[in-house]
């Protein structure tokens, strides 16, 4: 019936065969192939595969089943991953799994015993699971992964293909193969191509139809013969060069069965030449879908085993069926067959037989007692459903809806429950004896909703379990509704509602008895309050929080409001009760087994410790955040925004090579996401550090484009901060103004005050380059705008510095502010700037303290006193910057020296000699008559009106300015008036 080797496909298999050597040569691919159906996709991949082998490579393989929407999540990765169990050696299969193995086991239970989780989890930590497997099975041999039927694809298996097209790395080529004849303009897999498409890894492969030459070589394959030139044109004409058409066109032939003019017609006159008994059978197989169980068939048809497995023989033998290797099950050996029989089916011939595979299903899930799988679990769902068999079909759906929540199906957990309340009023015997009443399976179903990212979604199902009447009557129960909504609210970007529902859900929950709903809706108030960074008001909700959740014993609970406690006490200035409970927010979450308040207690306290240049300890609990998120499938959460701190640290120790491939690494995982504010502000700021302004803006354009907006308050202030110091070195100093105050208005509610010293020491400097450039044009009413905002700005940084003051990056920060306030008021204080480049230093930030010592080089030489001090202070500065490759700033103090006649790399004193050398002429080497024109010209005179107020031609006006330019290193005649203004000439 089949060609033993692949006939007309010798440019298809190259390219794949490319893809797979791209591969082993340590580029990931991915190819998409697409073909309507019978064109040939499964023999292709099947060819692949064996050439893979041949080359030592492993594959993994599986395909998407169509037994109804959501009923087999991840069916393509669990076939191929159960596979593994076979494959390798215990040792190995050891090394290869890691510590994914319980998690894993809930898919595949052939892997070991399945973790017990008793709360939803997000599938994000399954996908990071899988990846990581698939990367260390490419640490030794070369791995190709097929996932074949993607238009039967459930939208869990399409979100997990994605990420791991997206994110797999070298050694490993995908393959995904779909029917691009099934694609209606609104099918499911149509996004998910779009998607695919954006990622330059991705290659197309269309499958088209075979010539008449191909189709007579096919036919010699199979025949073993030359067909004849009619046969030929026949079949090809019949078939449009399909190749399983080819196939049953020609068993048809075989078999003196007639050649109707459609196909379909064709696949069911084959069938309808088998005997009576075999075509009953198909048509019972056919409505489990493409495979089905042994035993579960013979329960349905209602055969002895003896008539059963003769007609199953006659099947098999006349290639309508195959028995599949290693299992007791059967498969068409075409989807085309099995659609076929089930399209032919009477409507009142399917309920039936749905019934029957229910009933028989039902009788497997009891047997099992309580080991029925999530697959086995969603089928009979969709069984009863499709029999009409409401009331089963209800209480089906939700054990379906459990089993597909403890096996990280999320999207397919809410359709179950979804399902179930729309038959709730429809079934109301099977409602009452429902183990979950109609709120529960809201309530689950919003969750669900909620960790797959629809969090609209979620607010409409919380809200319809609130407006229930079960839930008004519950106290505790609306309460914990209501924290929930408050979650999805401000996962949503909605922070004044969720603040509102969560002062709801505080309301709506009894003091007394304590319980621990209260304390959960406390401990969430107190975070919300943290991320809204109303750290007093939060710090006097998670006390509360905690002294409920001891009263009840309430462990999870007191554990997360100790890490927001200790969140907001560091901010606070208190550094120290801080740390106790991180340690004690740490124990209580290992205790109870929480991945998810391990990983934020340390990352939290990662963060606290860089407030207080702590940056070694800051990056070492840091690294554990994201060593524990790498071990338990949390890398594009925790893990990637504790790698973000970490980087942050680096960077503020002038450690940038170090914090690079981390940032690199960061960003391997996916698209940017919420989690990714630090890295690409930290990266942003290296951007900045190193010079790369377009980089920086990038960065932070990216993280507005993909961190759902508005930006929490702890994330505003350094995006806002290095948006304008990136457009103030660009020369944008209106949108960097524009910038400082976005960034105060985001720290309106701020009562920690840490956060704004960033803003206010970034909206100093952005007036003091306003000050500077608008008192060498005389532009007074802009300057005494400048002035005052400069003022308002040191102002608020004051006063927070006030309850700061054991915070030693805030008061860093702060004497930087003050220092630039002088530069407002004028050329700058030495003492002041001396003051900052201390303060930095005592952080062991280079950059910092190169950019103040700058800035004291420049007050000194100003002053005109001091030289050998300025010289030695830019020197040091300009080390600094030099070893960083902090490119911005070595040039600014390059050129300061150039114009001061400073030497940067002479032994000490050489700039007296140079200064004595300049003279008479003044500093720079200016002439009075030059010196009369700067004054000219720091006025905004034209060289006409400096001709007319001297006396001289415009042409002596126009040599003077040229002049002055070169000596002053200027590029321009505002540079000039600046250099002027800062340093006291003219």
């Amino acid at each position: 019936m089949s060609s033993p080797v692949l006939v007309g496909r010798a440019a298809e298999v190259a390219s794949l065969r490319a893809a797979l050597e791209r591969a082993v040569a340590g580029k990931p691919s991915a190819v998409i192939v697409a073909g309507e159906a019978g064109v040939g996709k499964t023999r292709l991949v099947t060819e692949l595969s064996g050439q893979a082998r041949q080359i030592g490579a492993i594959t993994l393989m599986g395909g998407c089943l169509d037994v109804g929407d959501g009923v087999l999540a991840y069916a393509p990765v669990v076939e191929a991953t159960r596979s593994l169990a076979a494959m390798l050696d215990e040792d190995e299969l050891e090394r290869v799994l890691g510590g994914a193995r319980d998690e894993l086991a809930r898919l595949v239970p052939e892997l070991g015993t399945p973790a017990v989780g008793s709360d939803p989890v997000a599938p994000a930590r399954l996908f990071e699971l899988l990846l990581g497997v698939l990367h260390r099975l490419a640490e030794r041999r070369p791995v190709l992964l097929i996932a074949e039927d993607l238009h039967w694809a459930d939208q869990s298996t399409r979100d997990l293909l994605g990420f791991l097209v997206r994110n797999l790395r070298a050694g490993v080529c995908t393959v995904l193969t779909y029917r691009s004849d099934d694609l209606h303009r609104r099918h499911p897999l149509r996004p998910f191509l779009a998607e695919l498409g954006r990622s330059d890894r991705i290659e197309r492969l269309q499958l088209g139809s075979l010539g008449r030459r191909d189709v007579a070589g096919l036919l010699a394959e199979i025949t073993r013969e030359r067909p004849s030139a009619a046969t030929v044109a026949e079949i090809h004409e019949r078939s449009a060069g399909n190749p399983f058409f080819v196939e049953e066109l020609l068993a048809a032939r075989w078999e003196g069965t007639a050649l109707p003019t459609a196909v379909r017609d064709v696949v069911l006159a084959r069938v309808e030449a088998l005997s009576e008994p075999a075509q009953r059978v198909l048509q019972v197989a056919a409505v489990a879908g493409r495979r089905v169980d042994h035993h579960v068939l013979a329960a349905v048809s209602a055969q002895s085993v003896e008539e059963l497995i003769g007609v199953l023989r006659e099947a098999v033998a006349r290639h309508v069926l195959t028995a599949e290797e290693g299992s007791e099950s059967y498969a068409f050996r075409h989807a085309l067959v099995q659609e076929a029989i089930y399209d032919d089916l009477l409507p009142a011939e399917r309920g039936p037989l749905h019934g029957a595979y229910a009933r028989a299903l039902s009788d497997r899930v009891e047997a099992r007692a309580g080991a029925a799988t999530a697959a086995e679990l969603g089928q009979l769902a969709y069984h009863w459903y499709a029999a009409h068999d409401l009331g089963a079909a209800l209480l089906a759906c939700v054990e379906a809806g459990q089993a597909a929540e403890a096996a990280y199906a999320l999207a397919e957990a809410q359709r179950h429950y979804e399902r179930a309340v729309e038959l709730w009023n429809r079934a109301p015997q099977s409602a009452a004896r429902s183990p979950l009443d109609r709120v529960t399976l809201l309530q689950r179903a919003a969750e669900a909703a909620y960790l797959i990212g629809e969090h609209d979604q979620a607010i409409a199902l919380a809200e319809t379990a609130l407006a229930d009447p079960g839930a008004a009557r519950d106290p505790l129960r609306t309460g914990a509704l209501l924290e929930r909504l408050a979650r999805y609210h401000w996962m949503a970007g909605d922070s004044a509602k969720a603040l509102t529902t969560i002062e709801q859900a505080v309301s709506a929950l009894p003091a007394q008895p304590p319980s621990r709903e209260r304390a959960r809706a406390l401990a969430a108030r107190g975070q919300l309050l943290m991320l809204m960074a109303r750290h007093r008001q939060a710090s006097e909700s998670c006390e509360e929080a905690i002294a409920v959740a001891r009263q009840v014993g309430a462990r999870a609970e007191e554990g997360h409001a100790l890490t927001s406690l200790a969140t907001s006490l560091g901010l606070l200035g208190r550094l120290e009760p801080a740390r106790e409970h991180f340690e004690e927010a740490f124990r209580i979450a290992e205790e109870v087994g929480s991945i998810d308040d391990m990983c934020r207690a340390r990352l939290n306290f990662g963060g606290s410790l860089t407030m207080y240049g702590l940056w070694e300890e800051a990056a070492e609990v840091s690294l554990e955040c994201y060593r524990l998120a790498s071990r338990f499938g949390a890398m594009r959460t925790y893990g990637r925004a504790g790698l973000g701190n970490v980087a942050e640290a680096l960077v503020f120790l002038g450690r940038w090579e170090e914090a690079l491939p981390m940032l690199e690494e960061v960003f391997e995982l996916d698209p940017p996401n919420a989690w990714a504010p630090v890295p690409l502000q930290t990266r942003a700021l290296y951007h900045l550090h190193r010079g790369d302004l377009a980089g920086a803006r990038e960065d932070l354009s990216a993280l507005l484009k993909n961190v759902p907006l508005p930006l929490d308050p702890q994330y505003a202030a350094p995006q806002l901060a290095r948006t304008a110091l990136i457009a103030m070195w660009d020369g944008h100093l209106d949108e960097a103004r524009a910038a400082v105050a976005d960034g105060v208005a985001a720290l309106a509610d701020d009562d920690g005050g840490f956060l704004i010293f960033e803003v206010c020491q970034a909206g100093l400097a952005v007036e003091a380059a306003i000050a500077e450039r608008t008192l060498a044009l005389r532009a007074a009413d802009e300057y005494a705008m400048s002035r005052g905002i400069a003022w308002d700005l040191l102002d608020r940084a004051r006063a927070a510095g006030a309850q700061a003051s054991a915070i030693p990056l805030a008061q860093a920060r702060l004497a930087t502010s003050e220092a630039e306030w002088t530069r407002v008021e004028g050329a700058g204080d030495p003492d002041r700037w001396a003051e900052a480049a201390d303060a930095w230093q005592r952080l062991s930030c280079p950059h910092e303290t190169a950019y103040a010592q700058w800035r004291h080089g420049e007050a000194l030489l100003a002053t005109g006193t001091a030289r050998a001090t300025a010289e030695e202070v830019l020197r040091r500065s300009w080390t600094t910057a030099s070893e960083l490759g902090a490119r911005l700033l070595v040039q600014e103090i390059e050129d300061l020296a150039r114009r001061a006649r400073v030497s940067l790399e002479g032994p000490p004193g050489a700039t007296e000699a140079v200064a004595e050398r300049a003279e008479p002429g003044g500093d720079f080497g200016l002439t009075p008559r030059e010196r009369e024109v700067l004054a000219l010209v720091t006025t905004g005179h034209t060289n006409r009106q400096i001709a007319q107020a001297l006396f001289i031609s415009d042409k002596t006006a126009s040599v003077h300015v040229s002049n002055i330019l070169a000596k002053l290193g200027a590029a321009n005649r505002m540079e000039a008036a600046a250099i002027a203004h800062r340093l006291g000439l003219g």
